[in-house]
């Protein structure tokens, strides 16, 4: 089985996540997948969206799947909690990366079925460009998975901060070490309050501020 990854693009509508899942274009390996070569009849019958290619972290599922003549697009549909469970879920954390738009990278297994692959002829350069080498004209999807990386670190800080996710499951399920932004809070000489912090936080630090404050010039009841 053969992996290709890429940094796609991904969007929602309606609430669904549309990703795509590989393109016509050429790759860092200097391959193509020809998207309407692909055959899913195997994979439409047990569609699990993996992570990482870790078969043993299915996240969800992935749906709807197309192509037309430049890309295969599919929806992405995360596992839900179930009801009862306790501590972090992992699906739950990898969807709330990916609607994010920190975590953007699919990546898909598959194998080259019979005569699906060729070296490169001097048509397929004229299309592709002079670093094409080998093109795979029918090949069998085996899985889809989400690609950790490349992984936004400036926009996992902010969702730190958001509390979308906790630095402990960025470093339990990413191996990152992230930390909470600090609050910064500033008392002008007009006695007005600026303050930085994260969104979640915002209010919680602005009452406490203003009582340490007014309770200091004796206005506090």
């Amino acid at each position: 089985m053969q992996v290709k990854t890429l940094s796609t693009e991904v969007k929602e509508q309606g609430g669904a996540i549309i990703a795509k899942l590989t393109t016509d274009s050429v790759d860092r390996d200097g391959e193509v997948l020809i998207p309407q070569g692909m055959n899913t009849v195997d994979y439409d019958k047990n569609p699990v969206l993996f992570y990482n290619h870790e078969y043993d972290q299915p996240v969800g599922k992935v749906t709807n799947i197309k192509r037309d003549d430049n890309a295969v697009t599919g929806e992405l549909e995360f596992a839900q909690r179930p009801e009862g469970y306790e501590g972090d879920f992992f699906p739950q954390f990898i969807e709330a990366l990916v609607r994010q738009d920190i975590v953007k990278g699919v990546s898909v297994g598959f194998v080259a079925e019979e005569g699906g692959s060729r070296m490169a002829s001097k048509a397929d350069r004229t299309k592709f460009g002079p670093a094409i080498k080998r093109v795979f004209n029918k090949w069998k999807l085996l899985e889809v998975s989400i690609a950790p990386l490349p992984a936004n670190q400036d926009a996992l800080v902010t969702a730190v901060g958001k509390g979308i996710v906790t630095p402990m499951q960025c470093k339990r399920f990413l191996g990152f070490e992230v930390n909470e932004p600090k609050a910064q809070v500033r008392i002008t000489k007009k006695h007005r309050i600026e303050l930085k912090a994260p969104v979640c936080a915002k209010q919680v630090i602005l009452k406490q501020v203003e009582r340490t404050i007014r309770k200091k010039m004796g206005k506090l009841d």
